[in-house]
């Protein structure tokens, strides 16, 4: 069946509105920890517990959508996202906060999984690292604007405005979607055995694990550097919410930039080795990081590295994902899930572990910070060992080689209507 392609500026507006919002409070997290008169460790849960309902969502909404069509769990996905934020804009306390952020997550996340899994429904591997460069081109101008967009609310106006103006953008993207997107996905029946099995079926694959944790480690180290940067401006610096709210741009045209490469030189240098290309140039920039911030802190030293980072990342993601997805395209809803939960799960892993270390020292960033690009350069290194290929046989009968007859045969169905 041929679908016709999404509107793809409405993909990006669905796919940016997760990041758009964790982005967006980045900059108040010090004045939080002032407004609810709490520890800083405790408002870090504002952007772990944002990154692990991220990481939740995603494996939920995966296969969902491959059960009741791509559509439907998406619009169900942005007005629980709505709900959430408007619990954020009246929080009376920092619990009630976390608990609003963390439904915004849960049901932000949706398109973060879903612009994924549409893409690949409609366009073929090469074609749909194209489309998702420039999706993720797009998108960026979201996250890369609402933290100077953030900051400067929460410094005029207070940090509530925050979630003023993320109630207003959630509803004209719900509004939109029901309105100009179709279903790319027609619903399939599957079972709660069937969708395990779509799971196992993506974690016996060595290409899928390299994909994953090559992604998920890089995602790691930008969600490290969000969570210490404004605490080191703050503290050690003494900079007003601002500077990181103009500062962030720098790493945010950054992997606007390696996106944008992604578009030309896929083509000419091919997904899997543009992949590896990104992640190198990555960890290069992480050494930068670390010898330049421990010299001599300074904004510069912080963002610039950062910079070159995100060039990398904006080169390395694209591919990674499309090649995530085209290890069996016809379950992209599980994959897209998968590979989003892992991403997020290894990020709030990465904060969580920068918040037990010492909250003013630099060290833990860069620390941090590295480890999680070299992690990623091993195991994108692993993909040139066990390339993607499209797989010979139906999923069904994959499924049926690889888990014995006994789940095989409870699958059987879900797949054969696949």
């Amino acid at each position: 069946m041929t679908h016709r392609a999404p509107p793809l500026v409405l993909l990006a507006l669905v796919t940016a509105l997760a990041p758009a919002t964790l982005h967006i409070l980045v900059p108040a997290l010090p004045m939080l920890a002032a407004a609810f008169d709490a520890a800083p460790g405790a408002v870090q849960l504002v952007l772990t517990l944002f990154l692990a309902g991220i990481a939740v969502g995603q494996l939920v909404y995966g296969p969902a959508s491959d059960r009741f069509g791509r559509r439907p769990v998406l619009l169900a996905g942005l007005t629980l996202f709505l709900v959430g934020t408007v619990l954020c804009g009246f929080a009376w306390s920092l619990p009630a906060l976390i608990v609003g952020r963390t439904l915004a997550a849960l049901g932000g996340c949706a398109g973060m999984v879903l612009g994924r899994a549409i893409v690949r429904d409609v366009y073929d591997r090469e074609r749909s690292a194209s489309a998702l460069a420039t999706i993720m081109m797009v998108m960026s101008l979201a996250p890369s604007l609402s933290p100077a967009i953030g900051a400067y609310l929460a410094q005029w106006v207070g940090w509530r405005a925050d979630f003023v103006l993320l109630g207003a953008v959630g509803a004209t993207v719900l509004i939109l979607t029901a309105a100009k997107l179709e279903e790319t996905h027609p619903p399939t029946f599957v079972n709660v055995v069937g969708m395990i099995g779509s799971f196992v079926l993506l974690l016996q694959s060595p290409a899928f694990l390299s994909v994953v944790f090559a992604t998920a480690f890089t995602s790691a180290s930008w969600f490290t550097f969000l969570a210490a940067a404004p605490y080191l401006l703050a503290e050690r610096l003494h900079e007003p919410p601002s500077t990181y709210g103009l500062m962030i741009l720098l790493p945010m045209a950054g992997y606007i930039l390696g996106n944008a490469s992604v578009v030309r030189l896929s083509a000419l240098l091919g997904s899997t080795r543009l992949f590896v290309l990104g992640l190198a140039l990555s960890l290069a920039s992480g050494i930068m990081l670390a010898l330049w911030c421990l010299a001599d802190l300074t904004p510069w030293a912080l963002f610039v590295p950062m910079a070159i980072s995100s060039i990398g990342n904006g080169m390395s993601q694209p591919s990674g994902l499309a090649a995530g997805l085209s290890v069996y395209p016809r379950i992209a809803g599980a994959a897209s899930g998968l590979m989003g939960f892992a991403q997020m799960m290894i990020a709030a892993v990465g904060t969580l572990l920068l918040g037990l270390l010492p909250r003013g020292s630099v060290v833990a960033m860069v620390a941090v910070v590295g480890a999680s690009l070299a992690l990623a350069l091993g195991c994108g290194l692993l993909t040139l060992l066990t390339p993607v290929h499209e797989p010979s046989l139906a999923p069904g009968a994959i499924v049926e080689k690889r888990l014995g007859s006994s789940t095989a045969f409870r699958t059987k169905a879900w797949f054969r209507g696949r």
